[in-house]
């Protein structure tokens, strides 16, 4: 009969007390059970001693009652760290609820036994209760043998073993006790339909939330088996409710099956059944206070009975339970001990993967822990050296479950963190190292090459960009969830330990270092204020993961060949059972659809139909992601066929993305998280090949990433070495992976500008092959793991990136490995490619250019030698064999015109212009060279390849348009068209045909190109070659000017009048212009041979004047001409440079031109009028001349001198006599 209006009578034995508020606060992580069970208060004199209908009943109704009592945990922390693997790591503990109980109620409980094996996962200890008697002391010998032997020998030896050490008390009265208990829980259960609904939205299981799945930001990887993640795999105890319980500033993980109750005007309550004639004990009371606060409930209602018989109800408020009559008790008590045994724990269990034991005997006083895997190891030491024999390795039973765990946390913290700081990545490293060393890889490769995986992942991430990776640093890094420890860790090492100090001479508290291996603290040291163990163990927190580039690579590696390694402990009947696991799975799924269609489920009256909002969303996230893979996946349907490519057709895209070098990080954070998706759906029927693929991707973009800071520190050979590691992984990647956007172009292209710069940096090339040549261990286990899966037709498909000592080889590779990268390349990408693909066909082009030129140079003079010698055999030999400057020559074309078209592609104009100019200047060098079939280098021959040259470089100034484009290589372009223009013009100049109608229009082609050479002297813009410019418009004018002169003598007049004016003042002005430019140069060679042309022009002026005054003019003109050139003398003597034999003969030819003047004016003048006596001073100076040879006396001596001097120094001495001998008569005159 429920009692629902009837309100239960407080309780009135509760002793006068201050409000104590204990900071406690409970977040349901998980419950099966979802709303407390509906409170039937029973009648008066209900009998309890009869079993309800419902008794023991293990349906949803029951609310998990069944369990409750009769349920052993076991190794509870195990499971709960598996379920819940992000808060290991974040809690301080995690454990059973009713371990937590035994530990706080110490002070309390000096007869009670304590019976505990604590594990250290990152920094959070796991706390699980160990019955000897059930796993060690009635196990057969073989079972847990080490522990059993050393826990017998040293711990037990003494006391009372019976019940020292028994922790349970199974003995009758308990279990009536216990049964009487579980017929009133069930006695007091409502059953569905009563009727009376009442709100639950206030109840604190609202806080339960369902675990999610682990949101997929990486590949999948194997998860640890249900019989490797606890010690007792055979123990299946689902808690009602795993709750994270802040208990003061201790955060704990509990799993806890108290029943909760509600009601209408109750909507959280316990329920306590008490017998009537004993009182409530200090132990009861801090019991029924804990479950209370561990569940947020906030009351409890005691029934009271005598012999089974239902008394009276009374209801009793948590913060009330401490100050009950006869069972009151501190808070504070509590509190120091939860906070002091925490501390003993976190002092003394510092290494992960030990097992430590945790005991108190039955009136003991003290507190140990004991490291059994120290203790257990220095036994088995001290044995094998007493025997002389190595020792006898056996199994920790706890071992695999802590490696299992860790390895667990730390893969839940790398896939569901967003943000992966330094110091978490230090972390999961430390966790994932423990692991490694716990498991042995022999028998666990799944879970090992897996964890090198994700170590792998943590030094080189997935989805960073090869050429400009970024990883974060401590500046970056926000608080750790490990900080506020490693801070106290940091302080115990500050100074050394004192206990006496600061514990006095009584030494409550011993460290595990002290005594090698067993600590211990006194039960009443703990109960007071809060204290500070101190370890002499040195405490190290995981350091930050921080290293450069090159290090994360190559520790990256180094893993990525220890999870290879680890592939060849896959056995097949792992395998075997995988695929059997599969087909149980199909079948079971075939029955229970069979099932559901032949016993649908039915509406039932009076219960409302559920609507799952929870799955429903999440079917619909599945239903969509699983619509676009199916979207996505219908135009590859074809390809899927095949066995092995079907699984990973979609699988490739993460293996783009970590090798993409564009800009949009967040896209490619998203698509690499769908992908990544997608890689997950798949089935390869193999953890082997799985694993396998995914260690190959990281090493692919490993390797990429790594080639890349080697290119940029100029280790080229690196370089090459670390994209063939990365080819060689995408080749293997393709052939499992069908549909895959392949990152050859990448890694290829990157080859061939490793191979370009090579060929610019060639003095280093013997440390480039050196480079290439080192191999490391870890490269060299990855690439036997190529070598096993790439076939022969495989690995030719790549190119061979060796560096070899020739640079045409090294340049034809780099060719080579362009042009496959852009087989493989996207459209965007090809661009680039291109662009790279016509640089380094421009520079072959330019090398075979200078070979050939080279090679025709000593081909010539081989020929000129022969010809000299007379050697005709010779000369036969080099006819039958065609000459290498012709392969060179056709070379230097072909790479020029493939460089062309490569740039045309791209629509660089820029480049294309440079093309072009290099182009032109292969056809100038072209003109000159005669191939095997030709005699000799026709005029006509070399018009045409220099007019090709012409077209060229209009077209390379056509790609610019104007200067403005680009400076540089316009004025480069100009001057390539200025040299060709005026070397042809010269070519015909000097070599013009010898009839008369030929020489004409050679003439008039002579004048426009030497016009069209002079327009082209870039004289005004400054810069290199403006020199040069003016040099070669003096030379341009010379030209010019001899062309109009010998245009003078050629036509055939016989009087001065008769001589075309305009030619002749176009001559005098370009001798003007030729002599100006020339001299403000210093050109002295050039300038002498412009003046001694003037002199002539002037002397054929004067041979065809008719009146003497005419010619006295002009030879005076010459004379003129003669005295001004004493600047050019002056020049030579002060550059105090060497007078070559063709400068020595116009010396000479310019002696004898002055001389010549001078005898003509004497001459002239004294058959003619002479008014002011022009010919004594003309006869002075010619003797003046002349008395080198005919002078006599004093003069004598001093012509003897100056014709001791240098030539240039004599003229210049001599031409300054005459200068101030003509000065002095015309100051006399």
């Amino acid at each position: 009969m429920e009692d629902s209006n009837e309100e239960i009578e407080p309780c009135r034995s509760i002793g006068p007390h201050e409000l104590d508020v204990v900071k406690s606060q409970a977040v349901i992580k998980l419950s099966p059970v979802q709303l407390p069970a509906h409170f039937k208060r029973l009648e008066c004199n209900t009998n309890l001693n009869l079993p309800p209908l419902n008794w023991l009943t293990t349906s949803h109704s029951s609310h998990g009652l069944h369990q409750a009592l009769y349920q052993s945990a076991g190794f509870a922390s195990f499971r709960l760290g598996q379920m819940f693997p992000d808060c290991v790591g974040e809690v301080d503990v995690v454990s059973d609820a009713e371990n937590i109980k035994q530990l706080l109620k110490l002070p309390y409980s000096a007869q009670s036994p304590i019976s505990m094996v604590v594990h250290k996962v990152g920094n959070t200890l796991l706390l699980d209760e160990f019955d000897i008697q059930k796993y060690l002391l009635r196990k057969s010998d073989d079972d847990w043998k080490w522990l059993r032997t050393f826990i017998l020998e040293h711990i037990l030896s003494f006391g009372d073993k019976q019940h020292n050490y028994c922790l349970k008390e199974r003995n009758r009265e308990a279990l009536q006790t216990k049964n009487l208990l579980s017929k009133f829980l069930y006695h007091s259960l409502k059953q569905t339909g009563d009727g009376g609904e009442y709100d639950v939205h206030t109840t604190p299981t609202q806080l339960t939330s369902r675990r999610q799945g682990l949101p997929i930001t990486g590949p999948v990887l194997p998860e640890p088996k249900i019989e490797e993640n606890v010690p007792d795999p055979k123990s299946s105890h689902a808690f009602n409710r795993n709750v994270v319980w802040t208990f003061e500033d201790i955060r704990m993980l509990i799993g806890t099956d108290m029943p909760i109750f509600g009601g209408p005007n109750r909507p959280c309550i316990s329920l306590r059944l008490r017998d009537a004639a004993q009182p409530i004990n200090v132990l009861t009371g801090i019991d029924y206070w804990l479950d209370n606060l561990m569940c947020n409930v906030p009351e409890v209602v005691m029934c009271y009975h005598l012999d089974g018989i239902v008394q009276k109800y009374e209801i009793i408020k948590t913060e009330d339970l401490p100050y009950l009559e006869n069972s009151q008790f501190s808070p504070q008590v509590v509190r120091n001990v939860a906070q002091n045994i925490l501390a003993f724990l976190k002092a003394n269990a510092t290494k992960a993967g030990h097992t430590y034991w945790l005991f108190k005997g039955r009136n003991d006083d003290v507190v140990k822990l004991y490291d059994l895997t120290t203790l257990y190891q220095n036994q088995t030491t001290q044995a094998a050296e007493e025997s002389e024999s190595p020792p006898q390795q056996q199994v920790n039973p706890f071992t695999v479950p802590v490696g299992m765990l860790l390895y667990s946390v730390a893969r839940n913290m790398k896939n569901t963190l967003q943000h992966i700081s330094p110091r978490t990545a230090g972390s999961i490293r430390a966790l994932l190292d423990n692991c490694i060393k716990l498991l042995p890889k022999e028998q666990y490769p799944q879970i090992v090459s897996s964890s090198h995986y994700i170590l792998s992942d943590l030094h080189v991430p997935a989805g960073i960009d090869p050429k400009a990776p970024k990883f974060e640093d401590l500046d970056s890094d926000t608080q750790s969830l490990y900080d506020d420890d490693e801070e106290d860790e940091e302080d115990y090492d500050d100074e050394p330990l004192d206990c006496d100090g600061i514990y006095g001479s009584d030494k409550y508290y011993q460290s595990a270092e002290q005594s090698g291996g067993k600590a211990n603290v006194a039960v009443r040291h703990i109960c007071d204020a809060l204290r500070e163990f101190k370890s002499h163990a040195k405490k190290s927190k995981p350091a930050p993961l921080l290293a450069s580039t090159a290090e994360r690579c190559t520790i990256s590696l180094e893993h990525i060949s220890a999870g290879i390694s680890c592939l060849q402990y896959f056995n097949g009947n792992q395998e075997e059972k995988l695929k059997e696991t599969e087909t149980i799975a199909k079948q079971e799924e075939k029955q229970r659809i069979l099932h559901e269609e032949q016993n649908p489920n039915m509406a039932r009256p009076f219960n409302a139909i559920p609507l799952p909002y929870e799955q429903l969303q999440v079917t619909q996230a599945q239903s969509q992601s699983q619509s676009q893979s199916e979207t996505q996946s219908q135009p590859q349907a074809e390809a899927q066929a095949q066995a092995i490519k079907k699984p990973n057709a979609k699988a490739k895209g993460s293996k783009s993305k970590e090798l993409a070098t564009t800009n949009t990080s967040t896209t490619d954070g998203k698509s690499y998280t769908q992908l990544s998706a997608k890689f997950n759906s798949q089935h390869f029927g193999s953890w082997n090949v799985h694993l396998k693929l995914l260690l190959l991707e990281k090493a692919c973009l490993t390797g990429a990433t790594l080639a890349e800071h080697h290119y940029e520190s100029h280790q080229y050979g690196s370089t090459l070495r670390s994209i063939e590691l990365a080819s060689r992984c995408q080749q293997v990647l393709n052939k499992y992976m069908a549909n895959v956007v392949s990152q050859q172009s990448c890694l290829l292209g990157r080859a061939g500008d490793c191979f370009f710069q090579m060929s610019k940096n060639w003095e280093a090339i013997d440390e480039y092959v050196r480079q290439y040549e080192e191999q490391d261990e870890s490269t060299r286990v990855i690439g036997e793991e190529l070598s096993l899966e790439l076939g022969e037709e495989e690995e030719e498909q790549l190119p061979s990136l060796a560096p070899v000592k020739n640079v045409e080889q090294v340049m034809m590779n780099s060719c080579k490995c362009y042009e496959l990268a852009l087989e493989h390349a996207q459209k965007a990408e090809s661009n680039e490619l291109l662009r790279r693909l016509g640089n380094v066909r421009n520079e072959l082009g330019l090398k075979y250019m200078y070979w050939a030129q080279e090679e025709y140079r000593e081909v010539v003079e081989k020929k000129e030698a022969s010809e000299a010698a007379g050697d005709d055999k010779q000369e036969q030999d080099n006819a039958t064999a065609e000459p290498l400057y012709v392969k060179l020559t056709v070379n230097s074309y072909d790479c020029l015109r493939r460089g062309i078209e490569a740039f045309t592609a791209v629509q660089d104009n820029v480049n294309l212009a440079f093309l072009y100019c290099n182009m032109g200047r292969f056809m100038r060098l072209r003109a000159h060279l005669t191939m095997p079939n030709e005699s000799a280098i026709t005029l006509d021959s070399q018009k045409a390849f220099y007019n090709e040259a012409f077209n060229y470089y209009e077209k390379a100034k056509d790609c610019l348009d104007t200067r403005k484009a680009n400076a540089e290589l316009w004025d480069l372009v100009n001057w390539e068209l200025s040299t060709a223009t005026f070397t042809l013009a010269k070519q015909l100049q000097d070599h013009s045909a010898a009839d008369k109608n030929s020489l004409v229009e050679a003439s008039k082609e002579v004048l426009e190109l030497l016009q069209k050479a002079l327009r082209l002297c870039d004289v005004e813009h400054a810069g290199a070659r403006q020199v040069l410019y003016s040099f070669r418009a003096g030379l341009i004018h010379k030209r010019i000017a001899s062309f109009h002169y010998s245009q003078l003598r050629s036509n055939g007049c016989c009087d001065l009048s008769q001589l075309p004016k305009s030619t002749l003042q176009l001559c005098k002005y370009h001798y003007e212009k030729s002599t100006q430019i020339l001299e403000s140069l210093k050109e002295v060679g050039d300038l002498l041979v412009v003046q001694l042309e003037r002199i002539s022009l002037h002397e054929f002026l004067a041979e065809l004047s008719t009146h003497s005054a005419q010619k006295i003019k002009q030879m005076q003109a010459a004379l003129e001409i003669c005295l001004q050139c004493q600047t050019i003398f002056g020049h030579v003597i002060d550059a105090n440079s060497q007078v070559d034999d063709e400068f020595a003969a116009h010396l000479s030819l310019f002696e004898s031109r002055l001389q010549n003047a001078l005898k003509t004016l004497t001459k002239l003048l004294l058959t003619g009028k002479d008014p002011k006596q022009l010919s004594a001073l003309y006869k002075r100076m010619y003797m003046e001349t002349l008395t080198g040879k005919h002078g006599t006396g004093a003069q004598h001596t001093a012509a003897a001198a100056c014709a001791d001097e240098a030539p240039p120094k004599h003229l210049h001495t001599l031409l300054g006599r005459l200068q101030a001998m003509c000065d002095a008569h015309l100051a006399v005159g």
